[in-house]
């Protein structure tokens, strides 16, 4: 029994965990994620004519002046601690769920877009701008964290604070640029990670999952595949 019981739970966690890893394809964020995704293959594919001089062109003209340090403070996870350590302390002193809730957000979307992030820095291998030797360029991980942060703030407050997050998220991606740290791809790679995990895991948590889903086109000559929702 007790066997038992312990490959129930492994099993149980490990669904949970495959389920929240796929949230951004599964879930309703998957337009968001897609839309990313395609505008992130197209910059790739048009990197020559069009991301790389505009990340030139940025890094060269520095227009945030002193003020991209903020976006890069704001990039390395610090807003996203204080608010899951903030929600924690205040479900704990008013045994508010709603707050623990949003805690757990905030971690999960973190951490996958951390986890998805680095992976792919260390897969991709892409030089910096400012540092070819430096291989870990795509995608941007002060993005991908600043708008996790910022899309779990949207969707649990007020559309001011919602705004006002997104638009130092905003600031953060803009400002890797400003710095010659990341090209435009990397950043739009970052925005798209980091949104798609913050509404995914929402959705997830909500028990609004695995609304879409990817299934091949097998028929005759014809071969590919194709985005399928559930209603």
């Amino acid at each position: 029994m007790i066997l038992l019981l312990f490959f129930f739970i492994t099993n149980s966690f490990a669904a949970s965990v495959k389920q929240e890893f796929l949230s951004p394809v599964i879930t309703e964020a998957a337009p968001v994620f897609w839309t990313g995704t395609v505008t992130t293959l197209a910059l790739l594919v048009t990197e020559d004519a069009v991301s790389d001089p505009a990340t030139a062109h940025t890094s060269r003209k520095k227009p945030l002046g002193d003020a991209s340090p903020i976006g890069d403070y704001y990039g390395q996870l610090y807003p996203n601690a204080i608010y899951t350590i903030g929600m924690l302390a205040h479900g704990m002193t008013t045994g508010r769920n709603t707050s623990y809730d949003r805690a757990t957000h905030m971690f999960k979307a973190t951490a996958y877009s951390v986890i998805v992030a680095s992976a792919l820095k260390y897969t991709v291998r892409e030089p910096r701008p400012d540092n070819i030797q430096e291989k870990n360029s795509f995608p941007s991980g002060h993005t991908t964290t600043a708008f996790a942060f910022a899309t779990a703030v949207a969707v649990h407050h007020e559309w001011y604070w919602g705004l006002s997050a997104i638009t130092l998220a905003s600031l953060t991606a803009y400002s890797r640029m400003n710095d010659g740290r990341h090209f435009l791809h990397d950043v739009v790679a970052g925005i798209t990670i980091g949104s798609s995990y913050g509404l995914g895991i929402y959705f997830t948590q909500r028990g609004q999952g695995e609304k879409y889903a990817i299934a091949p086109i097998l028929d005759g000559d014809k071969t590919g595949i194709r985005l399928v929702k559930t209603f």
